[in-house]
């Protein structure tokens, strides 16, 4: 009788120790495919990073190459006034007249100058200019903007009786090649106002972009 309680604790423990065997090898190969797992996601990750830095690279070349085309680019800006001592008319004249806007506010890239009135584009490209003038009663005002030799664009004040005061202004983007020339002219017969203190008479203008 004792010798089959015994040989029954055996079995039995038998039983224990391979079902103890079973859920440590089952752990192991739970610990096996979770590692196989972490490591494809490391390998995933790892790919994602690659890329990313290779995606970093190219934008920060791409922002090298156009802050060395920012410092590149020809900077050219100016703004002239005309000059007087004192506050007077200009004109009338009997023949049309370049202006030259010998106070000068601006001139960066020196492409104006004060001495002619010319302004040369040093760069091929696009170009943004600014005109005003200023019409005191008496004679009518007419200013207009040239492009080697060509009238681009105009303003004109028309002085009726009664008037005392007028302004006008216009703008113009041109494009331009290296050398050309632009410039403001007077109207035949007509005047405009120059004070030395407010500068109503302006000449302006930028690059917008080269080309």
């Amino acid at each position: 009788m004792m010798k089959r309680t015994a040989t029954g604790w055996l079995v039995l423990l038998g039983y224990v120790c391979l079902a103890q065997e079973e859920e440590v090898l089952g752990s192991v190969v739970n610990i096996y495919t979770e590692l196989k797992e972490l490591r494809s996601l490391v390998g995933e990750l790892s790919t994602k990073l690659h890329t990313a830095e290779a995606d970093l690279k190219e934008q920060r070349a791409m922002v090298d190459k156009l802050n060395k085309e920012r410092e590149e680019q020809p900077k050219v800006a100016f703004s002239a006034a005309l000059l007087s001592s004192e506050s007077k008319h200009h004109g009338p004249i009997d023949a049309e007249t370049n202006l030259i806007f010998g106070k000068v506010l601006t001139n960066i890239g020196s492409a104006y100058n004060p001495i002619t009135g010319v302004f040369t584009a040093p760069v091929r490209g696009v170009y943004y200019f600014r005109f005003s003038g200023n019409g005191f009663a008496g004679h009518d005002m007419g200013l207009s903007i040239f492009k080697d030799g060509q009238r681009m664009m105009s303003v004109y004040e028309y002085q009726s009786s009664g008037e005392q005061n007028d302004h006008a202004s216009n703008g113009v983007t041109l494009q331009l090649e290296k050398g050309e020339v632009v410039y403001m002219r007077l109207w035949i017969n007509t005047w405009v106002f120059i004070d030395g203190r407010y500068d109503y008479c302006s000449f302006s203008g930028f690059l917008l972009f080269p080309m």
